[in-house]
Protein backbone atom coordinates (compact mmCIF):
# COMPACT_ATOMS: atom_id res chain seq x y z
CA UNK A 1 0.00 0.00 0.00
CA UNK A 2 1.39 3.43 -0.96
CA UNK A 3 1.53 5.81 2.04
CA UNK A 4 0.22 9.39 1.94
CA UNK A 5 1.29 12.33 4.04
CA UNK A 6 -0.96 15.39 4.30
CA UNK A 7 0.89 18.75 4.30
CA UNK A 8 -0.66 22.23 4.60
CA UNK A 9 1.56 25.23 3.87
CA UNK A 10 2.25 28.22 6.16
CA UNK A 11 0.46 27.17 9.35
CA UNK A 12 0.70 25.14 12.54
CA UNK A 13 0.93 21.38 12.42
CA UNK A 14 -2.24 19.29 12.66
CA UNK A 15 -2.88 15.57 12.35
CA UNK A 16 -5.68 13.64 10.65
CA UNK A 17 -5.52 9.87 10.51
CA UNK A 18 -1.85 9.94 11.29
CA UNK A 19 -0.94 12.24 8.32
CA UNK A 20 1.03 15.38 9.21
CA UNK A 21 -0.44 18.69 7.95
CA UNK A 22 0.57 22.33 7.97
CA UNK A 23 -2.03 25.06 7.83
CA UNK A 24 -1.88 27.46 4.88
CA UNK A 25 -4.18 29.95 3.34
CA UNK A 26 -6.64 27.26 2.42
CA UNK A 27 -4.53 24.69 0.62
CA UNK A 28 -2.36 21.78 1.48
CA UNK A 29 -0.66 18.89 -0.18
CA UNK A 30 -0.69 15.16 -0.05
CA UNK A 31 2.83 13.85 -0.30
CA UNK A 32 2.56 10.50 -1.97
CA UNK A 33 5.44 8.15 -1.32
CA UNK A 34 6.89 6.41 -4.32
CA UNK A 35 8.95 3.84 -2.53
CA UNK A 36 11.97 3.59 -0.31
CA UNK A 37 14.37 6.53 -0.87
CA UNK A 38 12.27 8.06 -3.63
CA UNK A 39 11.10 11.64 -3.57
CA UNK A 40 7.43 11.96 -2.91
CA UNK A 41 5.06 13.46 -5.45
CA UNK A 42 2.76 16.29 -4.37
CA UNK A 43 -1.01 16.40 -4.78
CA UNK A 44 -2.95 19.58 -3.97
CA UNK A 45 -5.79 19.27 -1.40
CA UNK A 46 -8.22 21.94 -0.21
CA UNK A 47 -8.28 22.75 3.52
CA UNK A 48 -12.04 22.06 3.66
CA UNK A 49 -11.36 18.55 2.38
CA UNK A 50 -8.75 18.05 5.07
CA UNK A 51 -11.16 19.22 7.74
CA UNK A 52 -13.78 16.81 6.42
CA UNK A 53 -11.28 13.96 6.58
CA UNK A 54 -10.30 14.88 10.13
CA UNK A 55 -13.93 15.11 11.27
CA UNK A 56 -14.72 11.76 9.69
CA UNK A 57 -11.81 10.24 11.54
CA UNK A 58 -12.90 11.67 14.87
CA UNK A 59 -16.49 10.46 14.34
CA UNK A 60 -15.23 6.99 13.52
CA UNK A 61 -13.17 6.83 16.70
CA UNK A 62 -16.07 8.06 18.83
CA UNK A 63 -18.48 5.59 17.25
CA UNK A 64 -16.12 2.71 17.89
CA UNK A 65 -15.61 3.79 21.50
CA UNK A 66 -19.34 4.15 22.07
CA UNK A 67 -19.99 0.70 20.67
CA UNK A 68 -17.34 -0.80 22.92
CA UNK A 69 -18.72 1.00 25.97
CA UNK A 70 -22.27 -0.13 25.21
CA UNK A 71 -21.06 -3.71 25.00
CA UNK A 72 -19.19 -3.39 28.31
CA UNK A 73 -22.06 -1.92 30.34
CA UNK A 74 -25.06 -3.60 28.74
CA UNK A 75 -27.25 -5.08 31.54
CA UNK A 76 -27.99 -8.78 31.57
CA UNK A 77 -31.23 -9.83 29.98
CA UNK A 78 -34.14 -9.92 32.43
CA UNK A 79 -35.34 -13.32 33.53
CA UNK A 80 -38.23 -14.38 31.37
CA UNK A 81 -41.60 -14.86 33.08
CA UNK A 82 -44.33 -16.77 31.33
CA UNK A 83 -47.64 -14.92 31.66
CA UNK A 84 -51.10 -16.34 31.18
CA UNK A 85 -54.49 -14.71 31.49
CA UNK A 86 -56.93 -17.01 33.29
CA UNK A 87 -60.60 -16.79 32.27
CA UNK A 88 -63.21 -16.69 35.03
CA UNK A 89 -63.78 -20.43 35.47
CA UNK A 90 -62.44 -22.97 37.95
CA UNK A 91 -61.49 -25.27 35.08
CA UNK A 92 -59.36 -22.55 33.49
CA UNK A 93 -57.58 -21.90 36.80
CA UNK A 94 -56.81 -25.58 37.32
CA UNK A 95 -55.50 -25.89 33.78
CA UNK A 96 -53.31 -22.80 34.16
CA UNK A 97 -51.71 -24.10 37.36
CA UNK A 98 -51.03 -27.48 35.77
CA UNK A 99 -49.35 -25.77 32.81
CA UNK A 100 -47.33 -23.46 35.07
CA UNK A 101 -46.04 -26.42 37.10
CA UNK A 102 -44.53 -27.86 33.94
CA UNK A 103 -42.52 -24.75 32.99
CA UNK A 104 -38.79 -24.52 33.55
CA UNK A 105 -39.00 -20.97 34.95
CA UNK A 106 -41.39 -18.72 36.88
CA UNK A 107 -44.97 -18.28 35.72
CA UNK A 108 -47.43 -15.44 36.30
CA UNK A 109 -51.15 -16.22 36.21
CA UNK A 110 -53.31 -13.12 35.76
CA UNK A 111 -56.82 -13.71 37.09
CA UNK A 112 -59.92 -12.04 35.70
CA UNK A 113 -60.54 -8.78 37.62
CA UNK A 114 -63.20 -9.18 40.28
CA UNK A 115 -63.96 -12.78 39.36
CA UNK A 116 -65.06 -15.45 41.85
CA UNK A 117 -63.47 -18.81 41.05
CA UNK A 118 -65.76 -21.35 42.71
CA UNK A 119 -64.38 -24.83 43.40
CA UNK A 120 -67.07 -27.48 43.71
CA UNK A 121 -64.90 -30.60 43.82
CA UNK A 122 -61.30 -31.46 44.74
CA UNK A 123 -58.68 -31.62 42.00
CA UNK A 124 -56.66 -34.16 43.99
CA UNK A 125 -57.09 -35.66 47.48
CA UNK A 126 -57.52 -32.86 49.99
CA UNK A 127 -56.92 -29.97 47.56
CA UNK A 128 -59.24 -27.91 45.41
CA UNK A 129 -56.47 -26.91 43.00
CA UNK A 130 -53.45 -28.78 41.59
CA UNK A 131 -50.55 -29.01 44.05
CA UNK A 132 -48.00 -26.26 43.37
CA UNK A 133 -44.67 -27.85 42.45
CA UNK A 134 -43.21 -25.00 40.35
CA UNK A 135 -42.63 -21.27 40.79
CA UNK A 136 -46.04 -19.63 40.39
CA UNK A 137 -47.35 -16.12 41.03
CA UNK A 138 -51.11 -15.64 41.02
CA UNK A 139 -52.09 -12.00 40.45
CA UNK A 140 -55.66 -11.81 41.71
CA UNK A 141 -56.76 -8.40 40.45
CA UNK A 142 -59.33 -8.33 43.26
CA UNK A 143 -60.61 -11.84 42.60
CA UNK A 144 -61.79 -14.53 45.03
CA UNK A 145 -61.07 -18.25 45.09
CA UNK A 146 -63.57 -20.16 47.23
CA UNK A 147 -64.78 -23.66 47.99
CA UNK A 148 -68.50 -24.32 47.65
CA UNK A 149 -69.01 -28.02 48.14
CA UNK A 150 -70.25 -30.67 50.55
CA UNK A 151 -66.83 -32.28 50.12
CA UNK A 152 -64.05 -30.96 52.37
CA UNK A 153 -60.82 -29.71 50.76
CA UNK A 154 -58.39 -26.85 51.21
CA UNK A 155 -57.70 -24.43 48.35
CA UNK A 156 -53.90 -24.59 47.82
CA UNK A 157 -51.06 -26.92 48.71
CA UNK A 158 -47.43 -25.95 48.08
CA UNK A 159 -45.15 -28.97 47.80
CA UNK A 160 -41.50 -29.29 48.81
CA UNK A 161 -38.81 -28.92 47.70
CA UNK A 162 -39.50 -26.91 44.54
CA UNK A 163 -42.92 -25.43 45.27
CA UNK A 164 -43.02 -21.66 45.41
CA UNK A 165 -46.33 -19.79 45.45
CA UNK A 166 -46.93 -16.04 45.54
CA UNK A 167 -50.47 -14.71 45.85
CA UNK A 168 -51.30 -11.05 45.23
CA UNK A 169 -54.47 -8.97 45.62
CA UNK A 170 -56.71 -11.96 46.21
CA UNK A 171 -59.23 -13.44 48.67
CA UNK A 172 -59.11 -17.11 49.72
CA UNK A 173 -62.20 -18.34 51.55
CA UNK A 174 -64.28 -21.34 52.49
CA UNK A 175 -61.53 -23.96 52.50
CA UNK A 176 -61.90 -26.92 54.83
CA UNK A 177 -59.17 -29.45 55.53
CA UNK A 178 -60.12 -32.86 56.87
CA UNK A 179 -56.99 -34.67 55.75
CA UNK A 180 -56.12 -36.57 58.91
CA UNK A 181 -54.36 -33.78 60.80
CA UNK A 182 -52.42 -32.31 57.87
CA UNK A 183 -54.10 -28.97 58.56
CA UNK A 184 -54.26 -25.72 56.66
CA UNK A 185 -57.90 -24.89 56.02
CA UNK A 186 -57.04 -22.57 53.12
CA UNK A 187 -53.36 -23.22 52.37
CA UNK A 188 -50.85 -25.88 53.40
CA UNK A 189 -47.23 -25.17 52.45
CA UNK A 190 -44.04 -27.19 52.78
CA UNK A 191 -42.23 -24.90 50.32
CA UNK A 192 -42.13 -21.09 50.04
CA UNK A 193 -45.37 -19.16 50.40
CA UNK A 194 -45.77 -15.40 49.97
CA UNK A 195 -48.98 -13.42 50.37
CA UNK A 196 -49.13 -9.77 49.31
CA UNK A 197 -52.41 -7.91 49.91
CA UNK A 198 -54.32 -11.16 50.40
CA UNK A 199 -57.32 -11.92 52.63
CA UNK A 200 -57.58 -15.44 54.08
CA UNK A 201 -60.98 -15.73 55.73
CA UNK A 202 -63.63 -18.20 56.81
CA UNK A 203 -61.55 -21.38 56.50
CA UNK A 204 -61.52 -24.44 58.81
CA UNK A 205 -58.92 -27.02 59.71
CA UNK A 206 -60.83 -29.98 61.13
CA UNK A 207 -59.93 -33.44 62.43
CA UNK A 208 -57.14 -32.18 64.70
CA UNK A 209 -55.36 -30.27 61.94
CA UNK A 210 -53.42 -27.10 62.83
CA UNK A 211 -53.65 -23.80 60.98
CA UNK A 212 -57.27 -22.84 60.40
CA UNK A 213 -56.19 -20.42 57.70
CA UNK A 214 -52.58 -21.32 56.88
CA UNK A 215 -50.16 -24.03 57.94
CA UNK A 216 -46.51 -23.65 56.87
CA UNK A 217 -43.45 -25.78 57.59
CA UNK A 218 -41.27 -23.92 55.09
CA UNK A 219 -40.90 -20.16 54.59
CA UNK A 220 -43.95 -17.96 55.03
CA UNK A 221 -44.04 -14.29 54.02
CA UNK A 222 -47.22 -12.39 54.93
CA UNK A 223 -47.33 -8.74 53.82
CA UNK A 224 -50.14 -6.20 53.85
CA UNK A 225 -52.65 -8.99 54.36
CA UNK A 226 -55.55 -10.06 56.58
CA UNK A 227 -56.11 -13.46 58.22
CA UNK A 228 -59.56 -13.45 59.79
CA UNK A 229 -62.34 -15.66 61.15
CA UNK A 230 -60.61 -18.98 60.59
CA UNK A 231 -60.97 -21.98 62.92
CA UNK A 232 -58.54 -24.73 63.91
CA UNK A 233 -59.45 -27.84 65.88
CA UNK A 234 -55.80 -27.91 66.98
CA UNK A 235 -53.30 -25.04 67.24
CA UNK A 236 -53.05 -21.81 65.26
CA UNK A 237 -56.56 -20.62 64.52
CA UNK A 238 -55.30 -18.14 61.93
CA UNK A 239 -51.73 -19.23 61.18
CA UNK A 240 -49.55 -22.15 62.27
CA UNK A 241 -45.88 -21.87 61.31
CA UNK A 242 -43.18 -24.39 62.23
CA UNK A 243 -40.58 -23.03 59.81
CA UNK A 244 -39.70 -19.36 59.28
CA UNK A 245 -42.44 -16.73 59.32
CA UNK A 246 -41.97 -13.11 58.23
CA UNK A 247 -45.12 -11.10 58.86
CA UNK A 248 -45.44 -7.36 58.26
CA UNK A 249 -48.29 -4.85 58.13
CA UNK A 250 -50.78 -7.68 58.54
CA UNK A 251 -53.96 -8.05 60.60
CA UNK A 252 -54.67 -11.38 62.31
CA UNK A 253 -58.13 -11.07 63.82
CA UNK A 254 -61.18 -13.03 64.92
CA UNK A 255 -59.58 -16.48 64.63
CA UNK A 256 -60.19 -19.42 66.99
CA UNK A 257 -58.08 -22.41 68.06
CA UNK A 258 -59.34 -25.36 70.04
CA UNK A 259 -55.94 -25.68 71.70
CA UNK A 260 -53.22 -22.95 71.60
CA UNK A 261 -52.51 -19.87 69.52
CA UNK A 262 -55.88 -18.40 68.65
CA UNK A 263 -54.36 -15.98 66.14
CA UNK A 264 -50.85 -17.32 65.57
CA UNK A 265 -48.94 -20.40 66.68
CA UNK A 266 -45.25 -19.83 65.86
CA UNK A 267 -42.39 -22.31 66.17
CA UNK A 268 -38.94 -22.03 64.61
CA UNK A 269 -38.36 -18.41 63.60
CA UNK A 270 -40.65 -15.36 63.63
CA UNK A 271 -40.36 -11.74 62.60
CA UNK A 272 -43.61 -9.89 63.23
CA UNK A 273 -43.69 -6.15 62.53
CA UNK A 274 -46.15 -3.28 62.10
CA UNK A 275 -49.07 -5.65 62.57
CA UNK A 276 -52.21 -6.21 64.61
CA UNK A 277 -53.14 -9.42 66.48
CA UNK A 278 -56.61 -8.70 67.81
CA UNK A 279 -59.77 -10.40 69.07
CA UNK A 280 -58.59 -13.98 68.66
CA UNK A 281 -59.42 -16.83 71.07
CA UNK A 282 -57.87 -20.10 72.22
CA UNK A 283 -59.40 -22.70 74.48
CA UNK A 284 -56.14 -23.58 76.27
CA UNK A 285 -53.48 -20.85 76.07
CA UNK A 286 -51.99 -18.09 73.93
CA UNK A 287 -55.18 -16.37 72.87
CA UNK A 288 -53.34 -14.02 70.51
CA UNK A 289 -49.91 -15.61 69.99
CA UNK A 290 -48.47 -18.92 71.18
CA UNK A 291 -44.67 -19.25 70.92
CA UNK A 292 -43.11 -22.66 71.44
CA UNK A 293 -39.46 -23.55 70.72
CA UNK A 294 -39.27 -20.21 68.92
CA UNK A 295 -36.74 -17.47 68.39
CA UNK A 296 -38.73 -14.39 67.50
CA UNK A 297 -39.11 -10.62 67.50
CA UNK A 298 -42.32 -8.60 67.62
CA UNK A 299 -41.93 -4.94 66.66
CA UNK A 300 -44.40 -2.03 66.42
CA UNK A 301 -47.33 -4.40 66.85
CA UNK A 302 -50.65 -4.28 68.72
CA UNK A 303 -51.77 -7.37 70.67
CA UNK A 304 -55.25 -6.55 71.92
CA UNK A 305 -58.58 -8.10 72.90
CA UNK A 306 -57.49 -11.73 72.74
CA UNK A 307 -58.95 -14.39 75.07
CA UNK A 308 -57.91 -17.70 76.59
CA UNK A 309 -60.64 -19.74 78.23
CA UNK A 310 -59.13 -22.34 80.54
CA UNK A 311 -56.64 -22.45 83.40
CA UNK A 312 -53.79 -24.08 81.50
CA UNK A 313 -50.59 -22.16 80.70
CA UNK A 314 -52.31 -18.79 80.42
CA UNK A 315 -51.27 -15.92 78.21
CA UNK A 316 -54.40 -14.19 77.03
CA UNK A 317 -52.29 -12.02 74.74
CA UNK A 318 -49.06 -14.03 74.40
CA UNK A 319 -47.83 -17.39 75.63
CA UNK A 320 -44.02 -17.67 75.55
CA UNK A 321 -43.01 -21.26 76.34
CA UNK A 322 -39.45 -22.60 75.98
CA UNK A 323 -38.77 -19.74 73.57
CA UNK A 324 -36.75 -16.56 73.21
CA UNK A 325 -39.02 -13.64 72.40
CA UNK A 326 -38.25 -9.92 72.12
CA UNK A 327 -40.92 -7.22 72.00
CA UNK A 328 -39.97 -3.75 70.73
CA UNK A 329 -42.40 -0.80 70.73
CA UNK A 330 -45.27 -3.25 71.13
CA UNK A 331 -48.55 -2.81 72.99
CA UNK A 332 -50.18 -5.73 74.86
CA UNK A 333 -53.52 -4.53 76.15
CA UNK A 334 -57.05 -5.61 77.10
CA UNK A 335 -56.39 -9.35 76.78
CA UNK A 336 -57.98 -11.90 79.12
CA UNK A 337 -57.61 -15.31 80.72
CA UNK A 338 -61.11 -15.80 81.94
CA UNK A 339 -61.17 -18.97 84.06
CA UNK A 340 -60.87 -18.64 87.82
CA UNK A 341 -57.26 -19.10 88.93
CA UNK A 342 -55.81 -18.68 85.43
CA UNK A 343 -52.76 -16.37 85.18
CA UNK A 344 -50.99 -14.08 82.75
CA UNK A 345 -53.80 -12.11 81.15
CA UNK A 346 -51.25 -10.15 79.12
CA UNK A 347 -48.25 -12.49 78.83
CA UNK A 348 -47.35 -15.90 80.25
CA UNK A 349 -43.61 -16.62 80.23
CA UNK A 350 -42.87 -20.20 81.29
CA UNK A 351 -40.71 -23.34 81.08
CA UNK A 352 -37.27 -21.83 80.61
CA UNK A 353 -38.35 -19.04 78.31
CA UNK A 354 -36.61 -15.68 77.81
CA UNK A 355 -38.74 -12.56 77.40
CA UNK A 356 -37.34 -9.09 76.60
CA UNK A 357 -39.55 -5.99 76.36
CA UNK A 358 -38.19 -2.62 75.21
CA UNK A 359 -40.18 0.60 74.86
CA UNK A 360 -43.37 -1.42 75.14
CA UNK A 361 -46.43 -1.62 77.38
CA UNK A 362 -48.50 -4.33 79.08
CA UNK A 363 -51.66 -2.66 80.36
CA UNK A 364 -55.28 -3.30 81.31
CA UNK A 365 -55.16 -7.06 80.92
CA UNK A 366 -57.29 -9.43 83.03
CA UNK A 367 -56.74 -12.86 84.59
CA UNK A 368 -58.88 -15.01 86.89
CA UNK A 369 -55.86 -15.34 89.19
CA UNK A 370 -52.75 -13.26 89.89
CA UNK A 371 -50.94 -11.92 88.06
CA UNK A 372 -52.99 -10.34 85.31
CA UNK A 373 -50.10 -8.55 83.56
CA UNK A 374 -47.03 -10.81 83.15
CA UNK A 375 -46.83 -14.30 84.64
CA UNK A 376 -43.26 -15.58 84.90
CA UNK A 377 -42.31 -19.09 86.00
CA UNK A 378 -38.86 -20.70 85.82
CA UNK A 379 -37.93 -18.17 83.11
CA UNK A 380 -36.38 -14.71 82.68
CA UNK A 381 -37.97 -11.33 82.01
CA UNK A 382 -36.14 -8.11 81.10
CA UNK A 383 -37.99 -4.79 80.97
CA UNK A 384 -36.47 -1.63 79.48
CA UNK A 385 -38.51 1.59 79.24
CA UNK A 386 -41.62 -0.57 79.46
CA UNK A 387 -44.85 0.10 81.32
CA UNK A 388 -46.67 -2.71 83.15
CA UNK A 389 -49.74 -1.14 84.74
CA UNK A 390 -53.48 -1.34 85.26
CA UNK A 391 -53.67 -5.12 85.02
CA UNK A 392 -56.08 -7.14 87.19
CA UNK A 393 -55.69 -8.48 89.80
CA UNK A 394 -51.97 -7.59 89.85
CA UNK A 395 -49.33 -6.56 87.36
CA UNK A 396 -46.63 -9.13 88.13
CA UNK A 397 -47.02 -10.42 91.71
CA UNK A 398 -46.52 -12.98 93.06
CA UNK A 399 -43.75 -13.19 90.47
CA UNK A 400 -40.70 -11.04 91.22
CA UNK A 401 -38.53 -9.41 88.55
CA UNK A 402 -37.01 -5.98 88.12
CA UNK A 403 -38.95 -2.92 86.97
CA UNK A 404 -42.41 -4.36 87.57
CA UNK A 405 -44.34 -3.08 90.57
CA UNK A 406 -47.82 -3.68 92.00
Amino acid sequence: MVPYRLVVHHGGAVRAGGAAARLSGGRGSLLRGTGCGASPSRTSVRLSDMRTLAAMFRLGVLAAAAAALATAVAPPAAEAHAQQFVPCTAAALKSAITTANGLAGPAHLLLSPGCTYTLTAPDNPGNGLPRVTGDITVVGNGSTIRRQSATAFRIFEVAAPGGRLTLENLTIRGGRSESGGAGGGAIASQGELTLNSVTVTGNVSALSGAGGGIISSGTLNLRNSTVSHNVSTNNGGGVYSSGTANISNTTITGNTAKDAGGGLDARGGLTLADSRVTDNAARLDGGGIAAFLLTGTVTDTLVQGNDTASDNDGGGGILNRQSTLTLERTTVTANRVVESGATGGGISNISGASLVLRNSSVTDNYAGGAPGGIFNHASTVSLTATTVAGNFPTNCAPGVFADCAD
